[in-house]
């Protein structure tokens, strides 16, 4: 079988409660970070199967949200991590993967992104007369090639050692896009985490048309970070490092997966604001007045991933041709030119699909791969939700290797082999599926793994809400306005 040249993995969400890569205690309160998530292990031993003998190990691509930053301890984050990397043992002989990593940041991760890329604005201030234009600034280029100043992370490459004395990893960053070029500029691949497609990504730029300088054209990669970055920062990305914050701000967000815990939490926001008030009468105007507009709201807050029956919602669709058309576009324009064969990959939604999307912007329809994710988000199963693996090889014959979605039979968890991008023949898959059997290990434990975990963090899930909700029911009625003045 030809080498494949870079795998491709998304939202892994490491220290998450709800991630499937993620070992927790039984009742699903806290990390157990003294063992490795058997379905952490699993995957890695499914990695490991995919190198033949004599050939060197991929390049990972890690599409964003390695990390869950904002609902989880960065200590727990980083225990999952380095059990990650101790599994697939980069730099090891029967490694999994080579010792580069190429790391393009999400909005759960985006932290790293913050600190990595002004590391790298104090050596260009060091190196260079001028200080960096913004375009520098806020973005790397498309192709790695291009930067004069490579985004190393520090941060991910002492956790790896930390995971695994014995290895030497280096990690650089590409945000928010990367590109892969094969056969002079003729086919491309575009890689992304995919946030800026969802609108509430992209809130400060779109406050920004309202009351701000309207831009003429598309706005670039780097001016949807240099608007939106603080934004994704400061609250998907940090909390997690907010103390017992942090806490509240994991179930406010877990509570949008259940009517009722949502509305206990507003209705405990709600009488929050009367107690505090100085005015009886104005504090409950203000309450009222809160309540409502987040009781209106809710519908507006769930996101692209808590979306049930959908692959994107007509938002997020309007939001990813405009990213193509816009971002996109201009990257592959400066640095490729005129492809006459597009792919482009992303995560973020944790709703893996291959479909295509016509376009302004380039001659023929875009390929479109989505990676799906390692989180269950809802009590509930899913059916469209689940995660991929992205195999490519150094001609960019792309296969999507689907390892599950959320079913309640075992079929759903077995891997299934699919080409993505190009039409015609696609001998990476055909050697696929040759050289697989799905029904021995280590892909058939993986999926009797995963189906257990998905069913098991769901009712974990479900737990969680469930005690969410009765703790602030039984607070909104013992505890009012009058029964603190007396």
């Amino acid at each position: 079988m030809a080498p494949i040249r870079w795998v491709c993995i998304s939202d892994l969400h490491l220290g998450a409660l709800n991630s499937l890569l993620t070992n927790v205690t039984t009742d699903g309160e806290r990390v157990d970070a003294s063992a490795a998530s058997p379905v952490l292990i699993a995957l890695c031993e499914c990695l490991r199967s995919l190198r033949q003998p004599g050939q060197d190990p991929p390049e990972l691509i890690v599409l964003g949200d390695l990390f869950e930053l904002a609902l989880t301890a960065p200590e727990d984050a980083a225990a999952t991590f380095s059990q990650l990397i101790g599994a697939v043992l980069p730099a090891n002989r029967d490694g999994a993967i080579a010792p580069s990593v190429r790391f393009v940041p999400g909005n759960h991760d985006h932290h790293l992104w913050s600190r990595a890329s002004d590391d790298r604005y104090l050596q260009v201030l060091e190196q260079a007369a001028a200080a960096p234009a913004p375009v520098d600034r806020h973005a790397t280029h498309l192709l790695p090639s291009n930067d004069r100043v490579p985004v190393r992370d520090r941060f991910i490459e002492i956790l790896a050692k930390r995971g695994n004395a014995a290895s030497s990893v280096t990690v650089e960053q590409s945000y928010p896009n990367l590109g892969l070029v094969a056969d002079a500029g003729r086919r491309a691949i575009i890689l992304s985490h995919g946030h800026f497609v969802e609108p509430l990504y992209r809130m400060m730029s779109l406050l920004d048309t309202v009351f701000g300088s309207p831009r003429s054209g598309a706005v670039e990669a780097w001016q949807l970070e240099a608007d939106n970055g603080g934004w994704i920062d400061f609250f998907w990305s940090s909390m997690g490092d907010s103390g017992d914050i942090m806490r509240v701000t994991r179930s406010l967000y877990e509570s949008l997966q259940s009517h009722e815990a949502m509305h206990a939490e507003i209705a405990a926001i709600e009488r929050a604001i009367k107690v505090a008030g100085r005015s009886r009468s104005s504090a409950d105007i203000e309450a009222h007045a809160v309540a409502g507009l987040l009781r209106a709201g809710v519908g507006a807050a769930v996101r692209e991933r808590h979306r049930p029956g959908i692959i994107l919602s007509p938002h997020a669709e309007a939001g990813l041709v405009t990213y193509l058309n816009g971002a996109v576009a201009a990257q592959v324009v400066a640095e490729i030119g005129q492809p006459d064969d597009v792919t482009f990959v992303f995560g973020h939604t944790h709703k893996p699909f291959i479909e295509s999307r016509t376009t302004t912007s380039f001659p023929t329809p875009v390929n479109v791969v989505n990676t799906g994710g390692w989180v269950v988000d809802t009590p509930q199963l899913n059916p469209i939700k689940g995660a991929s693996l992205i195999l490519i090889d150094e001609h960019l014959n792309i296969a999507s290797l689907c390892l599950y979605t959320e079913g309640p039979e075992l079929s759903s968890y077995r891997l299934r082999i699919e080409p993505a991008g190009a039409t015609g023949s696609n001998d990476l898959v055909d050697e696929l599926r040759a050289s697989i059997d799905t029904d021995r290990d280590p892909w058939a434990q993986l999926a009797q793994l995963t189906q257990s975990t998905v069913v098991e963090r769901g009712l974990q899930l479900a737990e969680r809400l469930k005690s969410d909700e009765t703790t602030l029911n039984r607070l909104n009625v013992e505890v009012s306005p009058d029964a603190t003045t007396k």
